[in-house]
């Protein structure tokens, strides 16, 4: 395989999985990309905690970059710089050698809902979101994260030298440096999004130490250089910077060309993520607002926790027979599972799935909420209840995407990513429960060529990261088309799916009393 001298190194520390890839620096242009689940996965160590071992993340990683390098002519001396993005929030507390003290913290964790409520009562609503540009709430802002470790295990916060997410883990593995950007630091809850700086007003108020924040860096500047440790493990050069990188929402973003006001796109995989561009901080607390990779920008997002994990949990537990066929296949069983769930007519014959099932984020922001399916008879399937968690999560795209819209926003088309993009059937529905085109974009690993435009950006390859990922936006594979008539059902279908939230919510509570 032949190509250009200068290559970049991607690397995406997902939530059940990393991804990493070599990018040719002309172009960009992904040459090899590679993932693996981690070994030990997402640890539910009680009931809904959700945690991952930083040193799992590590060490996946760096086996997936050595197997890049055997099996591409790439030599590592040819790596000009090194491009991260990360599941967000992942806290990590570390210690002053960059060790951490416990597993990461998970965006889906609910174990501080009673450090939500002390601090919802003690700042108040309005003078958080003014600040944060976002409300409280467990787990998907690490700020109550921080505070539960403050408070249930005191020596582990003594000891906290930085508390950072993965991508800030990860520069100190690779350069002995720490840091935040913005996109991250914005899903603290003690973020500034107006000024893109730490809140000395709001880390008073929560009784943080500032000393355990780390420096704020733009996702394009060098938070280091690659240090001894790493250039032993990996083989690449003593010196090669290392950009500080972004959320992989965003990351997937930017490799999708939508950098520019009033580009929207969505992307699935563990959770989904739906989000518009914009020049102008006026935040909806409502769903997400976070900084973008660069200053002047920001995210306005829709963010459900467990879309695809509701599916991955179908298939790992319940599709046994479907998961055999595909290991004799191409190992693709979500494939299958497409082909099974196409045999079911539009709104599954009754049957709506709520897709919740580690308590949701936007729009209904309930830490108690559950998985349901709903309208479940002897006539159902398999393939019924596939079908249903693939429109179940289509519907709560719709119900963030109208918020978005809400906003002044504009919508005719949604650009898709991330691995749901594979599945035409998912893009369909989504089309057909939005009424809004779905463009599938060629970027095929859009995460991959953002983490390598801030890598260029790092290196001084690139002098503009906003004309290099505008090309981008312009490479479309594939749109799906709405069917007005498929819409008209789905209209119904999502009426139910707005009224079953309200009825299961004092229940959702009561489950969560009495489990």
């Amino acid at each position: 395989m032949e190509c250009s001298r200068e290559v970049f190194i991607s690397i995406d520390i997902g939530t059940t999985a990393a991804k990493v890839a070599l990018v040719k620096a002309e172009g960009p242009q992904v040459i090899s990309v590679l993932s693996s689940e981690y070994v030990k996965g997402i640890l539910h160590p009680k009931n809904l905690w959700a945690e991952s071992d930083p040193e799992d993340w590590w060490t996946t990683v760096c086996n997936l970059i050595k197997k890049l390098f055997q099996q591409t002519n790439v030599d590592p001396t040819q790596v000009i710089g090194i491009g991260l993005c990360n599941t967000c929030p992942s806290l990590i507390a570390l210690d002053g050698e960059g060790k951490a003290l416990r597993p990461a913290i998970l965006y889906m964790d609910q174990r501080s809902v009673e450090q939500a409520r002390k601090l919802l009562k003690k700042v108040g609503k309005e003078a958080f979101a003014e600040i944060a540009g976002n409300r409280i709430a467990p787990g998907a802002f690490s700020i109550t994260s921080m505070l539960w470790v403050k408070e249930n295990e005191p020596e582990i916060y003594k000891r906290a030298y930085k508390f950072v997410h993965a991508n800030g883990y990860f520069a100190s593995k690779l350069t002995g440096e720490v840091g935040m950007d913005p996109t991250n630091a914005s899903f603290t809850g003690i973020f500034d999004l107006k000024r893109a700086q730490w809140s000395d007003e709001l880390i008073e108020k929560t009784g943080l130490d500032r000393e355990k924040l780390p420096r704020i860096f733009w996702s394009y500047e060098k938070v280091g250089e690659v240090n001894d440790y790493a250039s032993k493990i990996l083989g690449i050069e003593k010196g090669v910077p290392v950009a500080m990188g972004c959320a992989d929402s965003a990351a997937s973003a930017l490799g999708c060309g939508i950098i520019k006001p009033g580009r929207v796109f969505e992307t699935t995989g563990t959770s989904t993520v739906v989000a518009v561009v914009s020049s102008s901080p006026k935040f909806d607390t409502r769903i997400l607002n976070r900084c973008y990779v660069k200053n002047g920008l920001w995210l306005h997002m829709g963010a459900m926790s467990t879309t695809g994990a509701s599916l991955k949990w179908f298939k790992d537990n319940l599709c046994e027979v479907e998961v055999q066929l595909s290991q004799k296949g191409d190992g693709n069983v979500y494939k299958i599972l497409d082909d099974i769930a196409a045999k079911v007519p539009p709104g599954s014959d009754g049957l709506i799935f709520f897709p919740y099932m580690s308590g949701e984020r936007s729009p209904i922001w309930d830490p108690n909420a559950r998985g349901v399916f709903f309208g479940l008879t002897l006539s159902h399937t398999k393939a019924h209840m596939i079908r249903a968690i693939l429109e179940g999560v289509a519907f709560g795209l719709k119900n963030n995407l109208e918020i978005i819209e809400s906003l002044g926003v504009s919508v005719e088309e949604v650009r898709a990513a991330g691995a749901a993009a594979k599945s035409s059937l998912w893009r369909q529905i989504k089309a057909d429960v939005l009424g809004k085109r779905i463009a599938v974009s060629s970027v095929k690993d859009a995460t991959m060529i953002g983490c390598a435009i801030l890598a260029g950006a790092t290196a001084k390859y690139y002098h503009d990261i906003i004309s290099i990922a505008d090309k981008f936006y312009y490479l479309v594979e594939d749109v799906n088309i709405p069917n007005e008539l498929v819409n008209s059902v789905y209209k119904k279908y999502y009426s139910i799916f707005i009224k079953g939230y309200k009825r299961f919510k004092s229940m959702y509570k009561e489950i969560t009393l009495v489990s």
